[in-house]
């Protein structure tokens, strides 16, 4: 009697797994287009050069059940808009020239970043380098994360490579 009950059980959570875990993918969005990147996993990290600094920068996000955090920074200067302070818990780390801000739970409703020829904005996920300047061009975008759908067919290296690079004026 207990296999005969088994059996349609096990059948029934068969159907419905797929959809309890339905792909979640990182969208990145501008004014005139959108692109969704599959996110395996919870994290992904942003880096980019800072703007005044100009000297790399990286972020990992975390995506958790409510809602996207910052967890980590990254830096190699001490300068304009560096945190000058740790919240509760946060830990900071120096390492071989690199300064890194960790066990931060920052929550993030609204990740909007300008891009920029300057900044050379890279989306990490995956094990994939996307650089959103090339994608996006200079333009403000949103991320966000999302059920659904990604578009895997976006140029990127699964190799990482230095974050200054040389480029033509754009016009």
């Amino acid at each position: 009697m207990r296999s005969r009950l088994a059996a349609p059980a096990l059948a029934a959570l068969a159907l419905t797994a797929p959809a309890a875990s339905a792909a979640r993918c990182l969208e990145v969005k501008s004014a005139s287009q959108g692109r969704c990147f599959g996110l395996r996993g919870t994290t992904f990290d942003l880096s980019w050069i800072h703007s005044v600094e100009r000297t790399p920068w990286r972020e990992t996000y975390r995506q958790e059940a409510s809602g996207l955090f910052l967890i980590a920074s990254e830096f190699s200067s001490a300068g304009a808009g560096i945190p000058d302070r740790l919240a509760p818990g946060e830990t900071f780390r120096e390492r071989s020239g690199k300064m890194r801000i960790e066990n931060r739970h920052l929550r993030i409703d609204d990740l909007r970043i300008r891009l920029s020829p300057l900044s050379h904005h890279l989306l990490h996920i995956g094990g994939r380098d996307i650089d959103l300047d090339d994608l996006f061009g200079e333009s403000v975008v949103s991320i966000r994360v999302r059920q659904g759908e990604h578009d895997e067919t976006a140029k990127g290296s699964s190799r990482r490579g230095p974050l200054l690079r040389a480029r033509r004026p754009r016009g």
